[in-house]
């Protein structure tokens, strides 16, 4: 573990670095480490359950759609949008999911070339004892902080999300879509 001093040293060092710009980089670098860390975390805790973070949240998608009346399921195109990943990740995604019995592809009934994806009655019951467990790990994450703390920290995810979204608009970076 690092002493006071050499945090202060590194911390120096990081400045002349930068120079002026060294907050931005500062906060990024915090910010990107704790994203890292929750991540590290609720996979450790899904592990357990046969899951991951983005495993879940493609399940929790897919449960989304049932509770608004989508019977028919939704296409892999649909899902690489919602998450914003690649549609090869969302493919491999897929593939894992139905190799365990938690999703089941079916083919689309306008288009007989396309298929839809949908909740098995075993990914249902996954995904829906998955969540709670979930939603429980994020909120002690952020036990820490107060509840006004957390208002403020989740409006200031919100207007930099905001804006680094208006960066990206219409713009294709890697896997990551608008």
């Amino acid at each position: 573990m690092k002493t006071r001093e050499t945090k202060a040293r590194s911390e120096q060092e990081f400045h002349q670095i930068f120079g002026d710009d060294s907050r931005g980089v500062e906060l990024m670098r915090a910010l990107m480490a704790s994203a890292r860390l929750l991540e590290v975390l609720a996979d450790h805790r899904l592990q357990k359950v046969g899951l991951s973070v983005p495993r879940l949240v493609l399940l929790a998608r897919l449960r989304v759609e049932e509770r608004r009346g989508n019977q028919e399921g939704i296409s892999p195109s649909d899902l690489s949008q919602y998450q914003h990943i690649s549609k090869n990740t969302v493919s491999s995604l897929l593939a894992s999911l139905e190799d365990d019995g938690l999703i089941e592809r079916v083919l689309c009934s306008e288009d007989k070339r396309s298929f839809r994806i949908r909740l098995t009655r075993v990914g249902r019951h996954r995904v829906l004892s998955a969540l709670p467990k979930h939603g429980a790990f994020a909120a002690g994450a952020f036990a820490t902080l107060t509840s006004e703390e957390q208002k403020t920290l989740l409006h200031l995810l919100q207007k930099l999300r905001s804006t680094l979204k208006c960066q990206v608009s219409g713009r294709e970076f890697g896997s990551y879509k608008t």
